[in-house]
């Protein structure tokens, strides 16, 4: 067991169950929270595991509204939330996929029954397959999140595409590339045709994303590949807006949804720009494919779907999902919608979706297009002021990831 220091280093091996729960000073030892529900506090405990910060400082966020005290797990790739005021560092991995299972694992139980753990969180795709590691074992009740296999399945995407196919839902058409020897130029454009879209099969955030229009763009990718030997999905280029849904499912039902129009699958512009100003518009064709996905796979947990519409065919085609918190998050909640707390044993309602929403936040104050939207009164000054006292109350965070440029590690 690791204690730490406030800054988030090691200092000594210490049991939580003796008694220090990180501020070095002794506390008396509480009954295991099972014993004596009636004297839990009424102030969550959230144990968070996080190796993507950008979404743990989301998640954050969200856990702030609800008035928890968070844990914190994290490895070197989420190292900016130990500077947060909002939570305190239990354990520091070099990285998730290596870290020991059963050291955690005794943490978090050893945490539960000095505080009595309300809900175990992971905040992506790297902390989902840890959490998984270990979830049987764990005495704290866990957030709603799909078995390792169905994770997998929906982060993969040809296998994701494969789903679609059985479950009656539209996608464009697809080929499989299990390495670059195996990339057929002519195949791609016996089945396909150009333009296509090449893209790595675990991938996120357009991260190697390439559209071929024509046959010698292809055979010129597949001539500087020779280093790259990793598994592609190509796909037939639809014309037509990229479009995104995020859910909270449990057994196979969908709770609370919303659905935006995004970015194109081709902007590669990142940073302020591609994720400020988000338009919530609720689509229910977009909504009933999604569904259909959560109800073969059985899907509990948050998740984000991407799709187009198909402008010539005048339907939507889904392309990938992100089984895992999603960065418009904060939009959502401050929009209305708030994806964390109904995994958590929380009072009150939610709306089941979003209606017709602009959501701006406070980097638009430096924008052209923000302050005409702030002058003509488009811009609702609640969400505004809510962003910048989140923002003003817990700022290292977002300061360090953008210092260490944390966004662009693997």
């Amino acid at each position: 067991m690791k204690q730490f220091r406030e800054d988030g280093t090691i200092v000594a091996d210490h049991p939580l169950a003796r008694g220090l729960l990180g501020d070095g000073r002794p506390k008396p030892l509480r009954e295991p929270a099972s014993a004596s529900r009636s004297r839990r506090p009424k102030r969550l405990n959230v144990v968070l595991i996080c190796h993507y910060g950008r979404t743990g400082y989301n998640i954050l966020r969200s856990l702030k509204a609800v008035n928890a005290r968070v844990y914190l797990v994290h490895d070197r790739r989420g190292a900016s939330l130990s500077y947060s005021r909002r939570c305190k560092v239990v354990h520091a991995a070099q990285d998730l996929g290596s870290a020991d299972p059963d050291q955690v694992l005794g943490i978090i139980n050893d945490l539960h029954q000095q505080v009595g753990v309300d809900s175990v969180i992971a905040s992506d795709v790297e902390s989902l397959a840890f959490l998984s590691k270990i979830r049987e074992r764990l005495l704290a009740p866990v957030f709603p999140m799909a078995d390792a296999g169905t994770l997998a399945m929906l982060n993969d995407k040809w296998m994701f595409y494969k789903l679609c196919e059985t479950a009656g839902v539209g996608v464009p058409k697809s080929l499989y590339v299990g390495c670059q020897s195996e990339f057929d130029v002519g195949a791609v454009e016996r089945e396909l045709g150009y333009p296509v879209i090449i893209k790595p099969v675990n991938s996120y955030g357009q991260r190697g994303i390439s559209i071929f229009r024509n046959r010698m763009q292809a055979e010129e990718w597949k001539r500087s590949q020779v280093d790259h030997d990793h598994p592609v999905i190509v796909q037939e280029y639809i014309e037509g807006t990229d479009w995104a849904i995020s859910v909270f499912a449990q057994d196979g039902i969908i709770k609370h949804w919303v659905s935006w129009v995004c970015p194109s699958q081709l902007d590669t512009v990142y940073g302020v720009g591609r994720f400020l100003a988000t338009e919530f518009r609720p689509r229910d064709d977009l909504f009933e494919m999604t569904q259909k996905v959560v109800a073969a796979t059985g899907f509990s947990g948050v998740a984000n779907f991407d799709a187009r519409y198909d402008d010539q065919a005048c339907r939507m085609k889904m392309l990938e999902c992100n089984p895992r918190f999603f960065n418009r998050m904060s939009a959502a909640r401050l929009s209305g919608l708030d994806f964390v707390r109904p995994g958590l044993p929380v009072a009150g309602e939610q709306p089941t979706t979003l209606g017709n929403v602009g959501y701006y936040p406070w980097q638009e104050l430096f924008s052209t297009r923000g302050l005409h939207r702030l002058l003509r009164g488009q811009w609702r000054i609640g969400p505004l002021l809510h962003d910048i006292f989140d923002m003003s109350t817990d700022p290292l965070p977002p300061v360090v990831r953008k210092l260490a440029r944390e966004d662009g590690r693997d």
